[in-house]
Formats: C-alpha cells, sequence, structure tokens
C-alpha cells in the first residue's frame, strides 16, 4: 500500500463493479487526490474500494489506455506525471474540445444554463480588486473551474464532458501551483476576465461560432502562458548553481 493515501468512496454492486472502479479512480486522478507521479498498487486501491482486485486491474487497464496511468519495466503503477511537451499537446487538445463544448453550449444552453454562466463572471470579476494576490488567485482558479465545469455542461454532450475530463486530468494540480505567477499583474488578469465574458456573451446571444472561437482562443493564450512560467522555472532549476 506504499504510497496510497486519501479516501476513495465504496462501492455498490450496480453498474459493473469494474466501470465504478473506474469511475472511481479516474475521479481521484482528474481531482488530484492522486499526484502526479505517485505510485499505486492494486490491493491497496481494490482494498480501499471494498473489492477483489479484478475490477481495480480491469479499471487500470482502462486508464493505462488513456495515458491517465504509467507502468515502468516491473510493471510497477504510477500517476502519469506528464512533461512540459505532454501538457502542451494536451493543450492543443483541450482548446479544441472546450471550444466545441462552447459552441454546443450556445446552441442547446438553457435560458437558466447561460445565466448560471455570466453570474460566474460576475463573482471573478468581484475579485478583480481583491488586495491579497495568492487569495485572488486561489479563487479565481475555482470559479475558472466552474465557470468551465458549467459550459461543458451546457453542451449536453456526456461524450465531450468525458473527452474533456481526460484531456484536463493534470490541469488542476498543475494550475494551482503555477496560478499566482500568471495573473500577478492586472492587465493579465483582466484579459482573462474579459475572455470569459466573451464566451459567456456568445452563449447567452446563441452564436455558436462566436463561443468557439472565444473559447479556442481563452484556452490557448492562458494555459500556454502557465506552460511558459513552468518551463521558465524548470530551467532555471536545471541550472548550475555557482
Amino acid at each position: 500500500m506504499t504510497g496510497f493515501t486519501g479516501n476513495v468512496r465504496k462501492l455498490s454492486t450496480s453498474p459493473t463493479l469494474s466501470d465504478q472502479a473506474y469511475l472511481a479512480l479516474r475521479e481521484g486522478i482528474t481531482t488530484g487526490r492522486f499526484q502526479a507521479g505517485q505510485r499505486l498498487t492494486e490491493r491497496a486501491l481494490a482494498d480501499s474500494l471494498g473489492v477483489s482486485a479484478t475490477p481495480v486491474r480491469e479499471a487500470l487497464q482502462r486508464l493505462e489506455h488513456e495515458r491517465l496511468i504509467e507502468r515502468d519495466a516491473v510493471r510497477s503503477i504510477r500517476v502519469a506525471d506528464p512533461s512540459i511537451a505532454r501538457l502542451y499537446e494536451l493543450t492543443l487538445i483541450e482548446a479544441s474540445l472546450r471550444g466545441v463544448a462552447a459552441r454546443l453550449a450556445a446552441e442547446r444552453a438553457g435560458k437558466g444554463e447561460a445565466a448560471a454562466i455570466s453570474e460566474v463572471c460576475d463573482r471573478a470579476d468581484a475579485l478583480e480588486s481583491a488586495p491579497d494576490l495568492e487569495a485572488r488567485a486561489a479563487d479565481l482558479l475555482t470559479l475558472t473551474r466552474r465557470f468551465h465545469d458549467l459550459v461543458d455542461r451546457a453542451s449536453h454532450s456526456h461524450t465531450l464532458i468525458d473527452m474533456i475530463a481526460t484531456a484536463t486530468a493534470f490541469d488542476w494540480a498543475f494550475r494551482i501551483k503555477w496560478s499566482a505567477h500568471v495573473h500577478r499583474d492586472h492587465d493579465s488578469l483582466r484579459r482573462s476576465l474579459e475572455q470569459h465574458r466573451q464566451v459567456a456573451i456568445a452563449i447567452q446571444s446563441g452564436d455558436g461560432e462566436g463561443a468557439e472561437e472565444a473559447m479556442r482562443g481563452h484556452i490557448l493564450q492562458r494555459t500556454t502562458a502557465f506552460l511558459d512560467i513552468a518551463a521558465a522555472q524548470d530551467k532555471l532549476a536545471a541550472e548550475p548553481t555557482s
């Protein structure tokens, strides 16, 4: 059970135990409960979920296919720890998927759903003048996650939502680490908030093309900023000290 921490929900008998194990473990990765690079064992996971090793083994095979877990030469299981290059690839995928989600949201969202998306933008705007940078960054990150979740749900496409969850599996922990650096100045924060508002307005007006374009541009710009900062920090860490 080395390296396994946290509580995972117990399972019932329907749907299949394999499906439940897959969803539970996938959620553990995408929410950051299981950290990138963390070692996992079938026995520890099975004990925590209250099932035999078989459904856990089947779930891990699916997660390995999605590249959310990796096995080394001795078949040890670890949560994937993507490189900056891999994260860049995932960013391009995320931008395309979230752009489609925004387009579908503009076409399918009910009035209540569109209003909820705009309300999150209002809450984010209210934080713009908050004096504490770190507190502001954390709160804005939470609202950003809420904004994108609402847009994704308004697409009414479960397939698309699942694909986005896979593309952004390591997104939360990554952004928590670098969010304060990205929004270090007012102009950067304002641009991000304006981009969210453009998406919200397009969704409310039923402009699918506009919503997709605005969302795609926003994801590429903001996530590239995160990656640039992370890459610069990695470069500094690798430089020899005098």
